[in-house]
């Protein structure tokens, strides 16, 4: 009997470069959310510093321009947070649309498995139906030598 060919194998083997790639997506598209996330906190936390020190200046000896500066760079601090919060949640949009992808890539790459699994399966049944088919028609014939010479 032929060896066995799954004639969908070319396709299981795209699935699984494509699910490679996805993944290697997934870790950039994560790589650059983390990124933009600790930018995130570390402007949030200038902006705490500021706030901190334009409080402790407030309560000290009165420096105009100093408590101006602080006042004025609030606002600024302010807007910039705001830019890297949408880019933060811009790439964990993208990030969760990579993740979706690999997830897809990889039922499709699941059910390519399943399908060679099933195949080969029936491969084998009809295998060995033959293989048994073989053996009882040498035994058949084994018989009829036997019985012939008697």
């Amino acid at each position: 009997m032929k060896q066995f060919v799954f004639k969908l194998q070319t396709a299981l083997d795209v699935k699984l470069k494509e699910e490679d790639m996805r993944k290697e997506e997934l870790r950039e598209s994560t790589r650059v959310y983390k990124h933009n996330l600790r930018l995130l906190n570390a402007l949030k936390n200038r902006l705490a510093e500021i706030q901190d020190i334009l409080r402790v200046k407030q309560t000290e000896k009165i420096d105009l321009l100093e408590i101006k500066n602080c006042q004025d760079y609030i606002p600024v601090l302010g807007e910039r947070i705001k830019q890297q919060e949408m880019t933060t949640e811009n790439s964990r949009q993208e990030m969760e649309q990579v993740r979706n992808k690999l997830v897809e890539t990889i039922k499709e790459r699941k059910m390519l498995e399943k399908l060679k699994t099933r195949h080969y399966q029936e491969y084998m049944k009809e295998y060995l139906w033959e293989e048994q088919k073989q053996i009882d028609e040498m035994a058949a014939v084994g018989f009829m030598h036997r019985d012939s010479a008697v």
